[in-house]
């Protein structure tokens, strides 16, 4: 059963600034905030205005740990209770403001904003990660912004917890799919942990006969064989039983997501005699994110945009950038989710391994259009933290015109400007395209963790 995500509700206001009106304001935000599915909603019943109040309720909320706080200035406010909150907390803050009312000639009647910009400057001082909400209890802004710190912290924190399995390293020469796992655990937070190739493998073959058959049963669900270029049934049946065999992995060292060095040992006929393109496919089709090539840094990339959409993402190379769209590609390693409708993806011998048309097996099919949102997690220059690189654009009605799985994008900042920063600033050339807009998301995941974005637009 997943965890209840737990909100700590702090509605702030003013002595003797207090009214009915911002009274069944309070209300009405609490009881929306319990009305999220998942979220669990503790404090609120009460405004609070002074300094002890708050203490008291500080302990409370020790007590019982929130995930977020929602600091709802009703009115103008104490300025020392948000700062003790994030910091004996621990957790993000949303600064939660809301319209001032016309005083008409009269007295200032709540002051909200003020109180949220004085607040952000206190937590952007500590290093406190916060966001800001700007509208009307009950409004669809104030909604959507509630919704996004929700998305945005329960990312944040799903990274502090991640295990990546690394199974066999980086491939060879792909400098780009290095890994510095200590940064990344102080950074982001994921941890890596390394597995042989040789024990992903020895775990294949001493598989169970009904372990094998319900790995079958599962590949084929995926997508059916070519019928004139499939694989031959013992490359499939060793497709099957690596999918089996990872998944073992992931129960054995208790990771979520893998990143695989998916040749050239894999290929070889004397260790195991197969592409491994498909495999990687059906692995995230069904929950264990895969990143090809052992890009650790592409697998968090993924995580980051499964957490944030709900939806698979595909790890990608670009193929063309040049003129009205670019061309996000990879070898036959899509989850089938991400098919373009009335087409089924194919298990097909790969085009390109020991000259194309030998071994299988790679999972062949064009993606879906949609909006879509192009990223890279990766380290500056000098090595001293992270950066990521984010491009929008609209994934176009694209057919099997390369093998593999291609899908044609029409990126909003045209492809001249986005081929110019990708190679003047040494981007990686692995990227995770997920389907959505969610850059917002991503410039807040940044700005909490330190990351520094670079939006093409």
């Amino acid at each position: 059963m997943a965890k209840q995500f737990k909100i700590g509700y702090l509605p702030l206001t003013k002595a003797n600034w207090t009214n009915e009106t911002l009274e069944a304001a309070r209300r009405e935000a609490r009881a929306y905030l319990q009305s999220l599915p998942g979220v669990e909603v503790v404090g609120g019943d009460r405004m609070i205005d002074f300094e002890e109040k708050a203490v008291r309720e500080l302990g409370f909320f020790e007590q019982e740990r929130p995930d977020l706080i929602v600091a709802h200035f009703m009115t103008f406010s104490l300025g020392v209770i948000v700062p003790m909150f994030a910091q004996r907390l621990k957790v993000p803050v949303v600064l939660w403001s809301m319209k001032e009312p016309d005083p008409k000639g009269g007295r200032l009647q709540n002051n909200s904003f003020c109180a949220a910009n004085m607040n952000s400057h206190f937590l952007y001082r500590m290093h406190a990660p916060y966001f800001h909400v700007h509208a009307e209890v009950g409004s669809e802004p104030a909604k959507q912004g509630l919704e996004k710190a929700i998305r945005v912290t329960k990312t944040v924190n799903t990274l502090g917890r991640m295990r990546i399995g690394v199974i066999g390293g980086r491939v060879p020469g792909f400098f780009t799919s290095s890994c510095d796992e200590m940064l990344l655990r102080t950074k982001i937070g994921p941890e890596v942990k390394f597995i042989t190739e040789h024990e992903v493998i020895e775990t294949a073959r001493k598989l169970k006969p009904e372990e094998l058959d319900s790995a079958m049963k599962t590949i084929l669900s995926d997508a059916t064989v070519h019928p004139t270029d499939g694989p031959s049934d013992e490359q499939l049946r060793k497709s099957a039983a690596l999918f089996a065999a990872v998944g073992k992995m992931k129960e054995k060292f208790l990771v979520d997501t893998f990143a695989m060095r998916c040749w050239p040992e894999f290929i070889a006929d004397d260790l195991y005699g197969i592409a491994v393109c498909s495999t990687i496919g059906h692995l995230t089709n069904h929950g264990f994110l895969t990143a090809c090539e052992g890009d650790a840094y592409g697998a968090v990339m993924m995580r980051m945009a499964q957490e944030l959409t709900g939806d698979l993402p595909f790890f990608c190379d670009m193929i063309v950038m040049e003129g009205d769209y670019g061309v996000a590609w990879h070898c036959g390693a899509a989850p089938g989710r991400l098919c373009r409708p009335g087409c089924r993806p194919q298990l097909c011998r790969s085009a390109t391994v020991e000259g194309g048309g030998v071994k299988g097996v790679t999972g062949e099919f064009p993606l879906k259009p949609g909006r879509v949102t192009l990223a890279r997690l990766g380290e500056k220059r000098d090595g001293d933290g992270f950066r990521m690189l984010i491009a929008t654009g609209d994934a176009l009605d694209t057919e099997l015109f390369v093998r593999g799985n291609p899908v044609r994008i029409r990126f909003d900042a045209g492809c001249d400007k986005l081929r110019e920063v990708v190679i003047g600033q040494g981007w990686e050339h692995h990227y995770a395209l997920s389907y959505g807009d969610i850059v917002p998301e991503l410039l807040d995941i940044c700005r909490i963790l330190d990351i520094e974005p670079a939006v093409v637009q």
